[in-house]
């Protein structure tokens, strides 16, 4: 599982990097075009959006390999230590099954998209790819969230209370 953990690390780092780049040049270029030409490549908003909602899906996956993802610790710590154990592994298992639903459904998406053939208004590309960000996203999700729940099944309750007050600090 490690070696997986650093390929899936690596690739997401690279994948945000890279639509960022891309994002951030595609906008400049346009507005140099916009104002300095008086005209405009006209897929570059299209695309940076998409890309952008690449980044904040993707950048949502390490957020939770980072442990900077919302949590609830105030409701947690009026409880017992071995309560608290029990309230963060229910916890993640709802969070890994929120995240399976959301990406099978985001995959049942994809399929009814490809059937119909839909492309998008400016750069015409098949709407299924710019859409399964969504199912390939909280797919990363629920790999996240499983690793946590495992983690925090084999920690010992006083390390992982430790380790959640701390915010996750490696």
């Amino acid at each position: 599982m490690n070696v997986l953990d650093k390929v899936v690390s690596r690739l997401e780092e690279i994948l945000c990097g890279l639509a960022l780049s891309l994002a951030t040049t595609f906008a400049f270029i346009e507005v140099i075009l916009r104002r300095g030409f008086g005209s405009s490549l006209g897929f570059t908003q299209e695309a940076v959006n998409y890309l952008l909602i690449f980044v904040g899906l993707i950048g949502a996956s390490i957020g939770v390999r980072e442990k900077v993802h919302l949590g609830v610790d105030l409701l947690i710590k009026q409880f017992s230590p071995k309560t608290q154990k029990v309230m963060i592994l229910v916890i993640y298992t709802l969070n890994v099954l929120f995240c399976i639903i959301v990406a099978i459904i985001g995959y049942q998406h994809v399929a009814i998209l490809a059937n119909f053939g839909l492309v998008s208004p400016e750069m015409e590309i098949p709407m299924y790819i710019p859409k399964g960000i969504v199912a390939v996203a909280f797919t990363l999700m629920t790999f996240r969230y499983l690793q946590e729940l495992v983690k925090a099944i084999k920690t010992p309750t006083e390390q992982l209370l430790a380790e959640q007050q701390e915010g996750g600090a490696h």
